[in-house]
């Protein structure tokens, strides 16, 4: 896996990134995109194209539904079967009530060994777009996957302790010059707590991200 600097955290955090969203994008670093590439609510140019890398060829559509009117829970993705060999789904899960319906689609339009790539929050305030449903946990979503057909279901809890939990949910609320100076403070007393409390870390997840096969 890639290693990012105190440094690159503290530019994003100033620059108005989540730690979550920061922490998401630290782990997508560690997938390469193969082949055509499905990105599932992408929406335009997300910043985590910077952060995966490309083996070969490699080419991008993205389908959102705020952007082309699509409806993920009742309207076939409009694709062949088999037709991608990646597909992205990063913080769109939680925005769709009949998961099953959007999951089967996207394994559907996946090649024979494609991969499904994605993150879902967990610790997180509300925000709708237009709506917001559910909170995953490892559990749930390792079910969801495995009963839309899915194999091979990796799930990597993202975050750091109960303290940068707290953090990233008023970090976005906080002065820009306030946010590096306020997360190496809460940064320090976390470690501190989770050298104490290690099983505290599985238990404040901010968010998970998993990759599956077919």
């Amino acid at each position: 896996m890639r290693r990012y600097s105190l440094f690159h955290t503290l530019r994003y955090l100033y620059a108005g990134q989540s730690f979550a969203r920061i922490l998401m994008n630290y782990e997508l670093a560690r997938h390469t995109l193969r082949g055509r590439v499905l990105d599932v609510g992408g929406g335009r140019n997300p910043d985590y194209y910077a952060y995966l890398r490309r083996a070969g060829d490699v080419s991008v559509e993205v389908i959102d539904g705020a952007l082309t009117g699509i409806d993920f829970e009742k309207d076939p993705l409009p694709y062949g079967n088999r037709h991608f060999d990646t597909v992205l789904l990063c913080n769109v899960l939680e925005h769709v009530y009949d998961h099953q319906f959007l999951l089967k689609e996207i394994r559907r339009v996946l090649a024979s060994h494609g991969t499904l790539l994605g993150f879902v929050p967990f610790w997180t305030g509300y925000h709708p777009d237009p709506h917001d449903y559910f909170r995953y946990t490892a559990e749930a979503l390792r079910r969801a996957l495995f009963d839309a057909g899915f194999t091979n279901v990796d799930i990597r809890s993202v975050g750091r302790g109960p303290l940068l939990a707290n953090f990233n949910t008023i970090v976005l609320s906080l002065p820009r010059f306030a946010r590096p100076l306020a997360y190496c403070v809460y940064a320090t007393f976390d470690a501190l707590f989770v050298r104490l409390r290690p099983r505290s870390m599985e238990r404040n997840p901010l968010g998970y991200q998993f990759n599956a096969h077919v």
